[in-house]
């Protein structure tokens, strides 16, 4: 082809400018307010905007970091990412020593590349226990922990067990000091996630002091500092809550052993911290990258030089956004936010069950879960490209306000005696308490939207119930506080579809669908799938032409209540009329018509069904009235 006839899509569309662009979008509104519709308000206080142009990352000071240098948004170890790509782990509760080895050889020839353990405690007594050095030798028989390595979440009544594994590693010739590992304790965590320690507060210090000295001499390259901020994101913690919380935490912990005499170089490497992972996509991938930012930051603060302001970051996907219901999309759930997590630039991954919250492990669960993984890494090559987010002008904005957010409430924290006194002053509850139930109500009024459970139910589904969640007791340092409560978004919506489902009470709605199809439908098939949310029978009849017919099938049908569905103006004539011919019957109406609120109220109507409802008091309301449930 003549070069002169080549096709110059630079020359033949230029780009238009932000101007042009907005009075596209402005007339596109048809007057509806720009600010309204086109930005989106966050749990953290962000503001989204619609577009994101070069202009809104210009100025930030990180944009021309690279990756493996400081402040390490990019990544920590480029050449260690290309080479080996992140760390896949698995959670491993069985209590069977044996079994659990076994199961654990079989995972790592399917692709595990780390043995992620749950030890049994007073929080988690159904899972692993490890004490004697028969104890490793059963659990690690035919496993190459330097190949394969070792993370676990340890209770300050745990600490022992890294003797017996130096027994272990002496025994088998394996240099603990050179072993990478995250065997590691958060006793802060322990406090925010069970409201007491097993020893006193002056105790529970020395002990870490003790502990970490013994690692700085025996194991040094184990990460035994490992801030769990997962604790706080299960309690419905925002993502600029669970940043703030996990570096105050840290500076907490840097405080007190710089006072015992270590060093920020002693202390830096020891650190590694777990983040969770939630849905919203992008959030999640400038989370990540955001975190090293403030931790790179902070540990310059302490007179950290570059080397030692990398931390090590182990994604964990949520918990606070899994449903019982639908279970099936929590796959979905977990693909979007392991996706997430390997673009941030996560070190190791740990992607949970679809059926966690109501099933133990089953093979199904567990390799489906694990291949998650395998083919962000094998088929997606998500391993094979350096920092994919970086330049984007969303993400690296994001990124940005995330930083600023969270580093404004760490100092908040600070400014109040820091982590451990805000915890036990309950600071950190009431925090997380206001987040979480604006991200509930979100749920209830189906502003956020979860399938299969707020939203396009399946009332065919069989009720399921939850994995019951551990309560212990420990008789030594205690506080007023109460535990973190364990959340969920959609526990609301769920609960109360359970206790409809267990009703054996008539819970047959009827839909009277007036006028022709193009008159009823929209509002018909919004009110079956608000319904059907709570597991209501619904009766979809085809359209009405006059009152008196749809009154006698209504009747027929035997339901127990019922919903006219129309349009405003039909309304007029239908609501008196019906309601009239119903009279003493439930009967709710598709549609919230302003100013005729009053009259149809007095005329007879019960309950409004319609999209800034929340679903969960209407229908719950609805169920009562219905003597579904008391």
């Amino acid at each position: 082809m003549d070069n002169d006839n080549k096709l110059n899509l630079l020359k033949e569309f230029p780009p238009p400018t932000y101007e042009e662009w907005l009075q596209v979008v402005n007339e596109g509104l048809k007057g509806a307010d720009f600010e309204k519709v086109m930005k989106t308000q966050t749990p953290e206080g962000i503001t989204l905007q619609p577009i994101y142009r070069k202009e809104d990352v210009a100025k930030l000071p990180f944009m021309e970091s690279m990756p493996g240098k400081s402040p390490y948004v990019r990544g920590n170890n480029p050449i260690r990412f290309l080479t080996e790509g992140w760390l896949i782990a698995q959670n491993h509760t069985d209590s069977d020593l044996n079994t659990l080895n076994q199961k654990i050889l079989k995972e790592l020839n399917q692709g595990l590349t780390a043995v992620n353990i749950t030890l049994a405690n007073n929080t988690s007594p159904e899972g692993v226990k490890v004490q004697t050095l028969n104890d490793w030798e059963t659990l690690l028989a035919k496993i190459d922990i330097k190949a394969a390595p070792l993370f676990m979440q340890l209770g300050l009544e745990d600490t022992e067990i890294l003797k017996t594994l130096k027994q272990y590693t002496d025994k088998y010739n394996i240099e603990l000091k050179t072993l990478q590992s995250g065997i590691g304790i958060d006793f802060i965590g322990e406090l925010a996630d069970r409201a007491y320690l097993p020893f006193s507060l002056e105790e529970t210090w020395q002990k870490l002091e003790e502990t970490v000295r013994w690692n700085i001499e025996n194991a040094s390259a184990n990460r035994i500092i490992s801030i769990d901020a997962s604790i706080y994101e299960s309690a419905g913690a925002s993502i600029v809550q669970e940043l703030s919380f996990a570096l105050s935490t840290a500076i907490c912990y840097i405080k007190h052993l710089q006072d015992a005499g270590f060093t920020i170089e002693e202390l830096a490497p020891l650190f590694q911290v777990k983040l969770s992972l939630g849905s919203n996509f992008f959030m999640e991938i400038a989370k990540i990258r955001t975190f090293r930012l403030l931790w790179s930051e902070m540990i310059k603060a302490y007179g950290g030089e570059e080397e030692y302001q990398k931390v090590w970051i182990h994604g964990k996907t949520a918990k606070f956004n899994k449903s019982i219901y639908d279970i099936y999309v929590n796959v979905l759930r977990t693909t979007t936010e392991g996706f997430a997590g390997v673009i941030g630039g996560v070190d190791s991954l740990e992607i949970g069950r679809f059926n966690e919250l109501i099933a133990p492990a089953d093979e199904l669960s567990v390799r489906l879960a694990r291949n998650q993984q395998i083919i962000l890494k094998e088929e997606a090559h998500f391993d094979k490209v350096i920092d994919p987010a970086g330049g984007c002008y969303y993400i690296e904005w994001l990124t940005n306000e995330l930083a600023n957010k969270s580093w404004a409430l760490m100092q908040e924290i600070e400014a109040k005696g820091g982590m451990l006194e805000a915890l036990i002053n309950s600071d950190i509850h009431n925090y997380i308490e206001s987040v979480a139930k604006q991200r509930i109500e979100a749920v209830n009024r189906r502003k956020s939207v979860f399938i299969g459970v707020n939203m396009y139910a399946n009332p065919l589904e069989n009720m399921v119930s939850a994995l019951p969640h551990s309560n212990s007791t420990c008789d030594e340092f205690t506080t007023t506080i109460k535990p973190l409560p364990k959340r969920r978004a959609v526990e609301d919506v769920e609960n109360l579809r359970m206790q409809i489902e267990a009703s054996n009470a008539n819970k047959k709605i009827f839909l009277l669908n007036m006028g022709t199809l193009a008159e009823y439908k929209a509002r018909a098939d919004f009110a079956l799938n608000f319904f059907q949310v709570a597991s209501f029978e619904v009766i979809y009849p085809n359209g009405f032409a006059n009152i008196d017919e749809a009154i006698k099938e209504a009747e027929k049908s035997g339901a127990k209540a019922f919903c006219i569905c129309s349009t405003d103006d039909n309304y007029l004539n239908l609501v008196p009329e019906i309601c009239s011919k119903l009279k003493g019957k439930i009967i709710s109406l598709a549609g919230y018509p302003t100013d005729k609120i009053e009259d149809y109220k007095k005329a007879g109507i019960n309950s409004f069904i319609h999209i800034k409802a929340d679903i969960v008091t209407t229908l719950r309301e609805l169920a009562k009235q219905m003597e579904v449930i008391k």
